[in-house]
């Protein structure tokens, strides 16, 4: 019985901070429809007063029933608890400015809230007073605007923007987020606009009516909050804010005793690369004591399991982690990660542990996809091609050392757009050459097809480059390009701020040793026959020859291309109804720079 309660306890431990996001959200998105409706009540006043209280019939049907008010006093009450929960478990108050503008706001909107939410809410649930919209704006606008109505219009601002900026951190991390944004921004800023010039002219109608009418302004009074009551509402709002601060001081006192507890039970090292160790109590994650030690980490999503930016590979002390959570295993299973990468959001440790963080610290949400499949490591059939200027030693001892920085710039800048426009990727610059890839995020076969259309539009926008500075060249600059396809290692390697992606394998061997071979053939491309086959062109008219290759069991069956532009463009016999076109461009433009 007491392993199966103690496994029990363990296992909703382990799914608590799921549950825990999944209620943050769902109350927060209730609320954020709550102030969205109100908003858009508001924004009728632009029509006129008595079409903001037609508008607030529907309110009150919604949110007033049963249903509604379930809904409504629920998810204030998880919400409002969930925040002092956080309160309570961040073991470090350091974070983002973002994260703790959202904070900050947060907590302030039951402070600014509380005496509108009495004089509307409560006196109409318990004392049977049923305020219009024209009471409100006569009392923010009229009858108390320094005191009222600055304050329900500061609540005004901060509970939209709070909400604004709790959709945008849970949505960031979406994949397709970057499509939507601009819409999201337009309704962030129009709605409350409109909203304000809503209540704007409501309250001119109401300070109107009051001047011109005294039979409707007695009216007003007469249904409105008579002194006793407002004097009880009042005593009851200085109690509330009083238990509001107390509860603020219960968490605080709390943290403080979980902090002597913790240190009781002792510390443990976490080690980085650069050779700091930060001693933390156990208990807490890789990415809090990152944020104590004030380390930079990466962490798109703030530490809530859902970007996988703060992912680290542990070097040492794997052995005696706890297997990891269903939420960091849902967020890990997409790349592939091998046992020893882990989030470091979720990772804590009881011993000491060696780390290595695997994404730069000042990654955005944008480079986030980009990198999701290379930071941790994987394995890609890729095409590699290296491409190489020929005589290029005649060319630097001959020439001022600005005519060679100033040529070699032009020609990286013909082959990258070259490689570009095929749909690769520029890799690594190696004195006058340069390594492309292709197909890190495609197949093999569309790969394949975009190398060897990249060797065509390298061919051609050298000649232009060649005809452009034909003035500045004693001889036209020459080149040879190899390329070879493979099974490869891609990932994102280097020192800090200096990683790149990039392939290593035997395969970006073969494609180096193949531009080699263009000297020795005195061809412009030399091609193996497995890229013509992924591809699915056939390359059976240039010569072919069996090569041996460091590394390879068997010989390398290679075609010699004499000419790039020879090369035949593959034809999507779909396109057109059946007849034959060319998935590339015909017509490749390349715009020297001046």
């Amino acid at each position: 019985m007491t392993l199966s309660w103690e496994t029990g306890w363990t296992g909703l431990a382990r799914r608590g901070p799921s549950i825990v996001r999944r209620l943050r959200l769902a109350s927060g998105l209730v609320l954020f429809s709550y102030v969205f409706l109100h908003f858009l009540n508001h924004s009728l006043g632009n029509l006129s007063l008595d079409a903001m209280e037609e508008g607030a019939v529907m309110q009150e049907w919604i949110w007033r029933g049963p249903i509604g008010t379930a809904a409504l006093y629920g998810a204030f009450a998880i919400h409002i608890s969930l925040a002092f929960w956080a309160l309570y478990i961040r073991r470090d108050l350091r974070m983002g400015w973002i994260e703790g503008v959202r904070l900050g706001l947060g907590f302030a909107i039951p402070l600014l809230l509380l005496q509108h939410v009495l004089g509307e809410r409560f006196s109409y649930s318990y004392l049977d007073l049923h305020q219009l919209y024209r009471h409100a704006l006569y009392l923010y606008w009229i009858a108390s605007p320094q005191i009222a109505g600055l304050r329900q219009i500061t609540v005004f601002i901060v509970a939209w923007l709070h909400g604004c900026i709790g959709l945008y951190l849970w949505l960031r991390v979406k994949r397709h987020y970057h499509l939507v944004v601009p819409f999201l921004l337009v309704v962030a800023v129009v709605l409350p606009t409109v909203a304000l010039l809503g209540i704007f002219q409501g309250a001119r109608q109401v300070e109107a009516l009051a001047r011109s009418d005294p039979a409707w302004l007695a009216n007003l009074h007469q249904t409105g909050i008579d002194p006793r009551t407002a004097a009880m509402l009042w005593t009851i709002a200085l109690w509330s804010w009083g238990g509001y601060a107390g509860a603020f001081a219960l968490v605080l006192m709390a943290r403080g005793a979980r902090v002597l507890v913790e240190r009781r039970g002792g510390t443990i090292r976490i080690i980085y690369p650069d050779g700091r160790a930060v001693r933390i109590p156990k208990g807490l994650s890789v990415l809090e004591a990152s944020r104590r030690a004030g380390i930079p980490h990466a962490s798109v999503c703030g530490g809530r399991a859902r970007c996988s930016t703060c992912r680290v590979r542990v070097l040492l002390g794997s052995e005696s982690l706890a297997p990891p959570s269903p939420a960091e295993t849902r967020v890990l299973a997409p790349l592939g990660a091998d046992h020893a990468v882990r989030l470091a959001c979720q990772l804590k440790p009881t011993t000491d542990i060696s780390i290595w963080p695997l994404v730069p610290p000042e990654i955005t949400v944008r480079d986030q996809d980009r990198i999701d499949g290379t930071q941790t490591g994987s394995e890609r059939f890729l095409a590699i091609l290296f491409v190489d200027i020929r005589a290029s030693t005649q060319l630097v001892e001959s020439r001022l050392p600005y005519d060679v920085v100033f040529i070699l710039n032009r020609f990286f800048e013909a082959v990258g757009s070259a490689i570009i426009a095929a749909g690769g990727m520029p890799n690594q610059f190696i004195g006058d050459g340069m390594m492309a890839i292709f197909g890190a995020e495609i197949g093999s076969q569309e790969a394949c097809r975009q190398a060897l259309e990249a060797a065509r539009l390298i061919d051609w926008h050298l000649a232009e480059m060649n005809r452009t500075l034909a003035n500045e060249l004693l001889h036209p600059l020459g080149f040879g390009i190899g390329i070879h396809a493979g099974e490869v290692i891609i990932g994102t390697m280097g020192y800090r701020e200096h990683a790149q992606i990039t392939a290593i394998g035997e395969a970006v061997h073969a494609a180096s040793r193949l531009q080699d071979l263009t000297k020795e053939y005195a061809c412009q491309l030399v091609v193996s026959d497995i890229v013509g086959r992924t591809a699915g062109i056939p390359l059976d008219e240039f010569p072919s020859h069996e090569i041996p290759i460091r590394g390879f069991s068997a010989p390398l069956t290679i075609r010699v291309v004499n000419s790039a532009t020879a090369l035949p463009r593959y034809e999507d016999p779909s396109a057109n109804g059946g007849a034959e076109q060319s998935a590339y461009p015909s017509a490749p433009i390349y715009a020297p720079s001046a």
